[in-house]
């Protein structure tokens, strides 16, 4: 949703872009409290094709999906638009349905087959663009999450830091946080192993935000190591800007990412960052420079680095500060912005 929007918005600077929602919901929502074109085809699975076959004959140069639903959709009307039709790739698609294997054979095989039927892939960083070649998809871009770097930030005291997430939080805690949906891929139980090792430090909280199939499963876990008051699930959080502004560490141990916002975020915030190295991570987060790379399900390496992060608040500092300025050189919305229109300019002049 966050790419979806911050792309949108920036686009519209330069071009004419509109979003079609199929259903409502918060994406549709969100883009109308930003004043965002938005036009939400409600209904039927059929009723939702013919809105964006109507909406694709109006004009339009190009259909960019973004989710299986769409791509689907995308797919099977490529023939009747006769304009390029292309997706987005914010995960690998191997590994979206992880313990779900009944939603994989029918969900994820539909998703396959439409991604096979696109003009072209975008894929959120050059590591899963680089994968998704490997795999056969012959028309391959890159790009990367951008953040409004020059956007103010929320400055929060230590007692409006622990009011935003609503969380006991005392003048010495250091609270380490994760925003994901609480799925398989994500590795929470990682974190919360990992996390476990500092039980000696007081001082540490950890707040998991997102829902998910896999959020009873997380809980019990953390009853069984013994850190349940330590550890917090607020559920969906709709002020990202506040959960970053309330964070000393960020954390990310997924098996698998793209080029995730988790760490953009943390980076417009000058948050340092204990984050697996998957896919397109190591492109912004550098090891001993500007935070901590881990190797995925590594519960171990984790707790190391957290343990000489939370004993040092100047190595904090400087990492964070080296983050953001990082963030700020290379990944921000601007740059993002150009980007997509490379790459519509691109499929639109080579189209056939």
């Amino acid at each position: 949703m966050t790419h979806v929007l911050s792309l949108l918005g920036e686009l519209n600077t330069a071009m004419d872009v509109r979003l079609l929602c199929l259903g409502d919901g918060p994406l549709a929502r969100r883009a109308a409290e930003l004043g965002l074109p938005c036009k939400v085809l409600s209904g039927s699975f059929s009723a939702g094709m013919a809105g964006v076959r109507s909406a694709g004959k109006e004009g339009a140069s190009l259909l960019h999906c973004h989710g299986s639903r769409a791509n689907v959709t995308g797919a099977l009307l490529k023939g009747a638009l006769d304009i390029p039709v292309i997706s987005t790739v914010h995960s690998d698609h191997r590994l979206d349905y992880l313990g779900r294997p009944l939603a994989g054979m029918t969900y994820g095989a539909l998703n396959v087959r439409a991604l096979r039927r696109m003009d072209a892939l975008v894929c959120v960083s050059e590591a899963m663009a680089e994968l998704y070649r490997q795999r056969g998809f012959r028309k391959v871009y890159s790009i990367y999450n951008g953040v409004d770097f020059a956007a103010p930030r929320r400055e929060l005291s230590r007692e409006e830091r622990g009011k935003a997430l609503g969380l006991p939080l005392t003048g010495e805690d250091l609270l380490v946080g994760t925003a994901a949906r609480l799925s398989p891929v994500k590795d929470l139980p990682t974190l919360l192993r990992g996390f476990a090792e500092s039980r000696d430090d007081p001082r540490l909280k950890l707040v998991i935000a997102g829902t998910g199939p896999e959020e009873k499963k997380l809980r019990a876990l953390a009853a069984e190591l013994g850190i349940s008051e330590r550890v917090f699930f607020p559920g969906w959080v709709e002020d990202m800007e506040g959960f970053y502004a309330a964070l000393d560490i960020a954390a990310l141990t997924s098996l698998s990412e793209t080029f995730p916002y988790a760490i953009t975020m943390a980076a417009r915030y000058g948050v340092p960052v204990i984050a697996a190295a998957v896919g397109g991570v190591p492109e912004l987060v550098e090891d001993g420079g500007n935070g901590v790379l881990i190797p995925p399900g590594d519960a171990k390496a984790f707790a190391r680095a957290l343990g000489a992060l939370s004993a040092d608040e100047a190595l904090r500092r400087r990492m964070g500060a080296a983050l953001r300025e990082k963030g700020e050189r290379c990944f921000s919305l601007a740059a993002m912005g150009r980007r997509q229109r490379e790459i519509y300019e691109d499929i639109l002049e080579n189209r056939g």
